[in-house]
């Protein structure tokens, strides 16, 4: 059996991101297109093969292209030893090398978790067009500003290539402990980034922090323009409800400020399915919260900040003023604010601007509250933000 590897292709794309992830969980496919395809690409790539660098026409003959260890859920995607050569065709062989401790992976179930995770997280970020390989990233450098990083260049490094910046020496590689499995810098912003998958994440405050204060100062001293604190976060995973039990759970630690959204001001939840790498291309388009603002609201109507409590527009219904907030970058920590604001205040009416899939968490979640949904369609957003 012949394979042929060209850029963009499917075998390209999964070859791609076990070279960044080390490897790949198979129940998560479908993140990467069409499920049926790429379990049929696994498949024949169980079996002997060729592989052809369309570029150049080199061949290399293989008894099998990938490894799959485990079952079940954990059931993992791993390269075969013999198929490593294969990686120097797009220059990843010497980062796969450093990942993999000399082309070897643990299979203990807190390894097999943590690189599933960062997968899936390079899966969406991949799709939505946001560079991921390595060789194609800045050089980013710790010490005196050195301005690599540009808006309008959206990329994402793993938790593993921070540790890596400023050498053995560095203060990442003293975290011991952090769920955050990258950074993501894109627009003119740079995310802590998260995957609760389809359980309530367990978190480190302390940790948590530090490492988002190393992020801080590797975003502070490549940006091309003057930064502030890293406010946000993403967070991806199975359900909304998850992702904001993940957030609310993290009440229980004694010390506020080593909470979820006390870290961070913004948590935008990214769903791990077809509509993830659509909403996360938003995000990568410079000032987009402005423009989104300025689609949906009025400026006669917008707060801009300046409200009693954190709420986009105010608008006048037939019940009297309504207080409405834009969900549409699917901000956790803005509506577990704003549903604790209309708490305090019972008789304020409230309306949750939201995506239709979203609705009927947001509706459950606002329980309790004088409060609407207004929905909204992605395809609408995309069409005015992104020209489809």
């Amino acid at each position: 059996m012949m394979k042929t590897m060209k850029p963009g292709s499917q075998l390209y794309r999964l070859m791609c991101l076990l070279s960044v992830a080390g490897e790949y969980p198979v129940k998560s496919l479908h993140l990467l297109g069409n499920k049926r395809m790429y379990r049929k690409l696994v498949k024949d790539g169980l079996s002997p093969l060729t592989v052809k660098n369309s570029e150049t026409g080199e061949t290399l003959s293989l008894p099998r292209l990938f490894n799959l260890c485990g079952r079940g859920k954990t059931k993992t995607i791993r390269l075969y030893a013999g198929a490593l050569p294969i990686l120097t065709w797009f220059g990843e062989g010497e980062y796969y090398e450093s990942i993999t401790h000399g082309y070897s992976l643990p299979m203990n179930a807190s390894h097999l978790d943590r690189n599933h995770r960062v997968g899936e997280a390079l899966a969406v970020c991949m799709d939505a067009g946001i560079e991921i390989l390595p060789h194609n990233l800045p050089k980013l450098k710790i010490g005196r500003r050195a301005h690599l990083i540009a808006p309008g260049t959206p990329f994402f490094l793993t938790s593993r290539a921070i540790k890596q910046i400023g050498g053995e020496d560095s203060e990442a590689n003293k975290t011991n402990f952090t769920r955050m499995v990258g950074g993501l810098f894109a627009g003119n912003d740079c995310y802590c980034v998260f995957n609760t998958r389809d359980s309530v994440m367990k978190w480190s405050g302390e940790g948590e922090m530090k490492a988002r204060i190393n992020l801080e100062f590797i975003y502070e001293a490549n940006a091309a323009y003057s930064v502030d604190r890293i406010r946000s976060a993403i967070i991806f995973g199975a359900s909304p409800e998850i992702a904001m039990g993940s957030i609310e759970s993290t009440k229980k630690i004694k010390r506020m400020e080593y909470r979820f959204y006390s870290q961070f001001w913004n948590i935008h939840y990214i769903p791990l399915n077809e509509y993830g790498a659509r909403l996360l291309n938003i995000f990568t388009i410079v000032m987009w919260k402005e423009k989104l603002l300025r689609m949906l609201f009025n400026n006669n109507a917008r707060s801009f900040g300046y409200g009693i409590f954190d709420y986009d527009a105010m608008i006048e219904s037939e019940k009297g003023k309504k207080f409405v907030l834009s969900l549409i970058d699917c901000d956790l920590a803005r509506l577990k604010r704003f549903k604790e604001a209309l708490q305090a205040y019972p008789n304020t009416l409230g309306e949750v601007l939201c995506y239709d899939w979203m609705a009927k968490f947001v509706q459950d979640y606002m329980k309790g509250t004088n409060s609407s949904i207004l929905c909204l369609s992605l395809d609408r957003v995309e069409q005015i933000l992104l020209g489809y």
